[in-house]
């Protein structure tokens, strides 16, 4: 059961005016503060949606970043260097950790940054759907690998399987050569380019293609830090283009620098001129990947009445005129508290503190101090991989659990 709660003076984005004022929450958003309402307050910080991870492939995250070339033409030549390699060290032993674990990293890793809705491109794996997963993860979608890694008979028979108001993922023209150029155009001729599609990295889709009615209603999620790596460049942003580029995603770390926050980071500096990047990891991925129909229903709120509050705290300097630079600029270990479903998950240990009805136990977060949820801790401490940059103080194991 999740403890009702008053939240305080907090500047609450997703207004035109910053300024502070009081939420009320349970397990869903509340028109009125509940008798039996905690009440925290939350001057100085701004309170942030949970972002959207529009493209993760969450039981990869425990490997590290690869490439055996400083550049490749196409992602097709990477991903065949590292099937050669498969089982060799070290992935014949990393490929050996249970699925629940690989998957459970993931999760974590998504937590830590305030990603707290991710869209797996993969086979939807039973231990993503757990209700003590960490994050939220897509249900509902199709999926390809690519034109390389699928054949065009397992390409149409997924994209006709997918319902219209589903989306389907695939990775498409992730390169800088001719085969790349060319892949708009063969997906286009099997008849699986449509409005639900999604293509994922776009390197190689060109100006023609762009202009071709906004790529025929698909919508494109770029990966910044993955295309960097492997290709030397990202997505060219032209007029056309951008109208298609609507969601950023962190892909795992077998290829990502790290996070979503990450790939926000490096999104900002590749297009600066686009004036609110967080709405690539927010309005843009709720509406064009199934999930609640995005409505204000009154000014600041970005709930809906039923909806799970997922949002995550940054302290405000009041120095910045723009609030979306707090979320453009933070790495994970900056976020003063994330809150899933309305349970404090992770936080600043005074932040947390002041959420009596949660036990916790110290943690270190890139080396700053953080509390940490006993029951996710527990999560943490039980799974055999383990989270960079995270350590665990105390030994969450055997305490007491607290229920409210």
């Amino acid at each position: 059961m999740v403890h009702p709660l008053t939240l305080k003076n907090a500047v609450v984005y997703g207004g035109s005016k910053p300024e502070p004022r009081d939420l009320y929450l349970a397990d869903v958003l509340l028109d009125k503060p509940n008798r039996k309402s905690l009440t925290v307050d939350l001057s100085g910080y701004v309170l942030f949606p949970g972002m959207i991870n529009a493209h993760d492939h969450l039981e990869l995250n425990h490997f590290p970043r690869t490439k055996f070339r400083e550049r490749y033409d196409n992602a097709h030549q990477w991903g065949e260097d590292v099937s050669q390699r498969l089982d060799q060290e070290p992935f014949k032993t990393l490929r050996a950790y249970p699925l629940e674990d690989r998957c459970f990293i993931g999760g974590l890793k998504n937590l830590l940054c305030g990603a707290l809705t991710v869209v797996h491109h993969n086979p939807p794996h039973k231990p993503l759907f757990r209700s003590d997963f960490p994050v939220t993860v897509l249900k509902r979608y199709g999926w390809v690998h690519s034109l390389h890694f699928s054949t065009e008979a397992e390409i149409v028979s997924s994209y006709q399987q997918t319902p219209p108001d589903v989306p389907w993922f695939i990775h498409l023209a992730e390169g800088t050569d001719a085969t790349a150029a060319s892949e708009y155009r063969r997906l286009k001729k099997l008849g699986c380019v449509g409005k639900n599609t999604r293509f994922i990295h776009g390197v190689g889709i060109t100006d023609a293609d762009s202009y071709d009615g906004n790529l025929s209603g698909a919508k494109l999620i770029t990966c910044p830090t993955t295309n960097l790596y492997l290709l030397g460049q990202s997505v060219y942003p032209s007029s056309a283009f951008l109208t298609s580029l609507t969601m950023l995603g962190s892909d795992s770390r077998l290829t990502a620098e790290g996070d979503l926050l990450d790939e926000l980071r490096a999104f900002h500096t590749l297009y600066p001129l686009i004036p609110n990047p967080f709405s690539y990891v927010y309005h843009a991925p709720e509406r064009h990947l199934g999930l609640r129909p995005h409505k204000f229903r009154r000014e600041f709120i970005w709930w809906d009445a039923g909806d799970a509050p997922d949002f995550f705290l940054i302290k405000h300097d009041y120095e910045l005129t723009k609030i979306e630079a707090l979320v453009v600029n933070a790495r994970r270990a900056d976020l003063a508290l994330i809150v899933r479903h309305g349970v404090p998950q992770i936080g600043d240990p005074d932040l947390m503190a002041q959420f009596p009805h949660i036990e916790t136990v110290r943690a270190e977060l890139d080396g700053v101090p953080k509390a940490i949820n006993i029951q996710l801790a527990r999560q943490i401490a039980k799974c055999t991989l383990k989270e960079p940059g995270l350590e665990l103080i105390d030994n969450p194991q055997g305490r007491r659990r607290t229920l409210w």
